[in-house]
């Protein structure tokens, strides 16, 4: 499986991962068409996407074309999130934390630890504003910051420890400002919610031992975290409760993006598409033809989106049918 293989990397380290200092990447013809793990939109058809060997696409024209930028580090970025349409931060392999000021043209080193072997990735990155933000990764690892990323502190995390297996890989953030509840979830059906922005956390019981890659709210304000053989589950209560939903597909889902009103699409391994069209209660799962695997997207378009994964950057339909220019 493309999840599973691809964790590997994250969680393994390479003698290449050992080296201390970081070296900026390098412009590569295909870089398009390379291993991209994240993607944002940005206003005026502007998109933002990360993925191996440090490598950071830019598209303004949703998608149709890409540029690569170059970037201070050559580790493989997992995740890319953005403030406002300048302001922008992405996250990766070695401890890697990348800050744009200008929309990812250009891109600082804020933070990286090439050589703790305890905790070699961060997979998922969030801001409140500006200034309070905090990345999350492999081995239970929190950094945070107070000062827009002048600094990154790890946080201690006892509290969410199960006594059997310690604290597990985290995946993945999401915030609901409708209730200011702050969401994390992970490996072994693991799930936290902060109700002070992150600076506290309380884990709750979850009726899935299963990894869990992703969690996201939805434009009408269910919760729903997904995850390993087309596992996906739905709350309308905060997280207290959650509903099965049934998908038709044991393909692992990588991640959601809502795509107007009470519409949502899912992106999983094996080329498939997942869509709902009622918040989430029903879904119809589509299957592109390369059977790539899909990390993530986003709606550029009536019924387009672009999605990124094994097979770099593509513009598909809703039926996963890839668009031609």
């Amino acid at each position: 499986m493309f999840k599973k293989f691809l964790l590997i990397c994250i969680i393994g380290m390479s003698q290449v991962a050992l080296a201390s200092e970081q070296e900026p990447s390098v412009l590569a013809a295909k870089a398009s068409e390379s291993l991209l793990l994240d993607v944002e939109g940005l206003a005026e058809q502007k998109l933002v996407a990360v993925g191996e060997r440090g490598h950071v696409l830019i598209s303004e024209d949703n998608g149709a074309s890409w540029r690569q930028v170059i970037t201070p580090t050559q580790a493989t970025l997992t995740a890319v999130t953005f403030i406002n349409d300048q302001l922008g931060y992405a996250v990766g392999h070695q401890q890697v934390i990348l800050k744009t000021t200008d929309g990812g043209e250009t891109w600082t080193l804020q933070h990286h630890d090439a050589e703790d072997l305890a905790f070699p990735a961060l997979l998922d990155v969030w801001f409140r504003d500006g200034a309070w933000g905090v990345a999350v990764g492999a081995y239970g690892l929190m950094l945070e910051t107070t000062n827009g990323g002048k600094n990154w502190e790890p946080v201690d995390l006892i509290e969410l420890e199960d006594p059997d297996f310690g604290l597990p890989h985290f995946y993945s953030l999401a915030f609901d400002g409708r209730n200011n509840r702050l969401y994390m979830v992970g490996e072994l059906g693991f799930l936290a919610v902060s109700d002070d922005f992150g600076e506290t956390w309380e884990r709750k019981e979850f009726p899935y031992r299963g990894s869990l890659f992703h969690i996201a709210v939805s434009s009408k304000g269910s919760i729903h975290a997904m995850g390993l053989r087309g596992n996906l589950f739905r709350s309308t209560d905060q997280g207290e409760t959650w509903e099965h939903i049934k998908t038709g597909t044991r393909a692992s889902i990588n991640s959601m993006v809502n795509i107007g009103g009470s519409q949502q699409a899912y992106f999983a391994v094996d080329g498939v598409l997942l869509f709902s069209n009622d918040d989430g209660q029903n879904i119809t799962t589509k299957q592109r033809n390369d059977r790539s695997g899909l990390m993530a997207g986003v709606m550029t378009g009536v019924n387009q989106l672009v999605v990124v994964g094994e097979k770099g950057a593509k513009q598909v339909d809703f039926d996963g049918r890839e668009i031609k220019q």
